[in-house]
């Protein structure tokens, strides 16, 4: 089969509309939502296998609007019609990898396993090898300007598809409406287009191999790059270089933007700023994961204390922070605590002094339901054999669940081995292991206890009942710099209010999409209610003056949620309730036992990963700190509570948890607990949707909800 087969297949075409839907968007020129497109998919898929197999297809007009960019500039995007989207998602898994294949590595936009985080680990990564003066350049109206004729060249020399070719012309050639008259694309990449960023790399491909014959050190992120030297002059022949070979291509450097710079003075880079070996969020906004853990390489605490012992060092240092937004937000931090940097980087030894005896004290709670986290879920004995570990996948590896009271866990060469009276169990790979979570009563070996030290695998520990003890861990990826650093911004009021309106933005939104979703099918008058007290919050949330009324506003907004909650279940499950009310401290029937549960586990997947990159989970923005209590866990989980909700709906409605899968113990005030069959089936599930490919909304990229949790 050659290629354009491929792409005309049926099962290309489906996966392309599910690519599609996973993108989500608005209707196009044809008015066809993606909703109506998949209420008669067969027929549409169909449709569109017929005229690209006869060779009749026929790219519909775009739709182009103004989009304002941050500096105030509008920039044109375009709205393909959803079957078209479905044609170029095709064509995209056909192609991808045989066009990522032919790029260098100096380029990181647009393509799998490369990222913006990526590309700032490569520059640190570059200055810590003596590179630290660099050319800062960014072409001119780059996606307009790309010249067809050029690109279709570069496109023959990797495709030896006639049809392909000509389709993706038809890709770059669209006809579109813009403020009601219609146009020819002649010229440029249409941006909305799915296949657009991929031939944007290719265009510039040639331009990555020149510069890298050169032995220049390149970062490439779309039409921003950087190109790092060891000396001013260096840099300075780096941007003349660059600006020759774009010519070749019909492009040019933007002037006002291309500049030479230098870590000593510092620079912005893809919404980072990079001052010596500093790498910050330049935006108090930016959501995603900045602290990876090239950090723990780039910034030590031995260097930033002989930064001080030297107090021309320590100028230069104030200087610096004081060249940029965050550290001017840095320096005001300490004065409003009363404090000089010069006292700040002495007092930062006793973070990381912190005695292993305070840390045990610390990690005596429970990671259940905030702001309490005291509950206790039943996770009973059952066999850890049928138990999956996880749902097969390849791109993480498996959290370990033993609930079988009085079995024992052992390591037999490079394998973990959980047996119970001589019986083996399960036997799993070692490597193949993240975190081991340990219900009630089973022994633990000490090969294992080192292993997972050595390895860095987390082993939780838990009662019989779900109650979070602690958790074993060598405390190897404690990062003394990046805990002072969360410090200084848990006292910044700005960043931790800027920081709490986004967290509770997001999980409106969330909440509001979840609503959406099931009202579809519903309708109810009190959702739509709900829906539009949301939509109003959300318009005017932006606004809140204090933390303080964000969190009554927090309040309100749950307390609608939560009492119009069990209108989603169907009333043939037993659940159904116009009047639901959530219950914490303890979950005393089954819906808020199945919430419970479900955040316990989100919540120990996210202290694991903030403490994996280095964060301290006990220094939080938004929730209000106290002993013991992992408010940062509390901050981000915020944006996840749905994952959690969505799949307490699912397993009640598809009948996967029955009102038989619960108990009460005989105590007053006793919680409501899942019985073994039901406490399997849901740390099942559980594992399965944390799999399931989402949109990471930051990046645009297709990943797992726990994925995105490390994001």
């Amino acid at each position: 089969m050659n290629l354009y087969d491929k792409i005309a297949s049926y099962p290309s075409l489906l996966k392309g509309f599910y690519r599609v839907r996973e993108n989500d968007g608005v209707p196009g020129w044809d008015h066809v939502s993606i909703e109506d497109f998949e209420d008669n998919i067969q027929e549409n898929i169909a449709l569109l296998y017929k005229q690209l197999r006869n060779r009749t297809y026929k790219q519909k007009p775009f739709v182009m609007f103004e989009a304002k960019k941050q500096n105030g500039k509008a920039r044109l995007i375009s709205i393909p019609c959803v079957i078209d989207r479905v044609a170029q998602q095709s064509a995209m898994s056909v192609i991808e990898p045989l066009v990522d294949a032919e790029l260098e590595n100096e380029s990181y936009a647009y393509r799998k396993g490369f990222s913006r985080e990526g590309a700032a680990q490569k520059i640190i990564s570059l200055y810590n090898k003596g590179f630290c003066w660099l050319a800062d350049a960014d072409i001119q109206d780059f996606f307009n300007n790309i010249d067809h004729t050029i690109l279709i060249s570069r496109v023959k020399h990797i495709l030896d598809d006639k049809d392909v070719i000509e389709l993706l012309v038809k890709f770059i050639t669209p006809d579109y409406y813009f403020k009601n008259k219609k146009y020819k694309q002649t010229k440029g990449l249409p941006l909305g287009s799915a296949i657009s960023p991929l031939l944007a790399n290719l265009y510039l491909d040639k331009f990555d191999e020149e510069i890298k014959k050169k032995n220049l050190q390149l970062v490439r992120f779309a039409d921003d790059f950087v190109i790092l030297t060891k000396t001013k002059p260096a840099a300075e022949e780096a941007i003349k270089i660059s600006g020759n070979l774009l010519a070749g291509l019909k492009l040019n450097l933007n002037l006002k933007k291309t500049k030479v710079s230098s870590f000593k003075e510092g620079f912005k880079y893809l919404g980072y700023i990079f001052l010596n070996s500093l790498i910050v969020p330049a935006s108090p906004k930016d959501t995603t994961n900045v602290f990876s853990s090239f950090l723990n390489d780039s910034i030590d605490e031995k260097t930033l204390r002989s930064i001080a012992a030297k107090k021309e060092k320590l100028k230069e240092l104030e200087t610096g922070l004081n060249s940029s937004d965050v550290g001017i937000a840095f320096l005001e931090a300490l004065t409003k605590k009363g404090i000089t940097l010069q006292q700040f980087i002495d007092n930062s030894s006793s973070v990381k002094k912190q005695d292993n005896s305070q840390i045990e004290r610390e990690q005596n709670i429970d990671l259940t339901d905030e702001p309490v986290y005291d509950q206790e879920i039943e996770t009973r004995s059952t066999k850890t054999k049928e138990i999956p570990t996880s749902v097969s996948i390849t791109e993480f590896k498996r959290s370990l669940y033993i609930h079988e009271q009085g079995s024992i866990l052992s390591k037999e060469s490079g394998r973990f081995v959980v047996t119970k009276d001589d019986i083996d169990l399960l036997e799993i790979p070692i490597i193949k292991i993240s975190h081991i979570i340990i219900f009630g009563n089973c022994l633990i070996t000490p090969a294992v206890y080192q292993t997972c030290l050595i390895n860095r695998i987390q082993i939780a520990l838990l009662s019989s009942h779900g109650r979070y003890y602690g958790t074993i861990d060598s405390y190897g990826n404690r990062n003394t710099e990046l805990e002072k650093l969360q410090f200084l911004r848990s006292l910044d009021e700005a960043f931790t209010l800027n920081f709490a309106i986004n967290q509770v933005k997001v999980k409106i939104h969330n909440t509001r999409v979840l609503l959406q979703r099931h009202n579809k099918r519903i309708k109810s008058p009190e959702i739509t209610s709900v829906l539009n007290k949301t939509k109003q919050v959300l318009q005017a949330i932006d606004n809140t003056a204090s933390i303080n009324y964000l969190r009554g506003i927090e309040g309100s907004i749950a307390s609608t949620y939560f009492h119009n909650l069990g209108l989603l279940f169907n009333a043939d499950t037993g659940f159904y309730t116009k009047n639901f009310v959530r219950i914490k401290r303890p979950p005393t029937d089954p819906v808020n036992s199945l919430l419970s549960f479900g955040y316990t586990l989100l919540g120990f997947n996210l202290f694991s990963f903030l403490d994996m990159y280095g964060l301290n989970p006990y220094i939080g923005f938004y929730h209000v700190d106290r002993q013991g209590h992992p408010s940062l866990v509390s901050d981000i989980i915020e944006e996840f509570r749905h994952v959690i909700d969505s799949l307490v709906i699912y397993v009640i409605n598809k009948k996967i948890i029955k009102k038989n899968d619960f108990y009460f113990l005989k105590e007053p005030s006793s919680p409501c607990l899942l019985n073994k069959r039901g406490r399997k089936e849901y740390i099942r599930q559980f594992e399965i949707k944390m799999n399931q490919v989402t949109t990471h909304s930051p990046s645009g990229t297709k990943v797992s909800y726990r994925k995105c949790l490390q994001l």
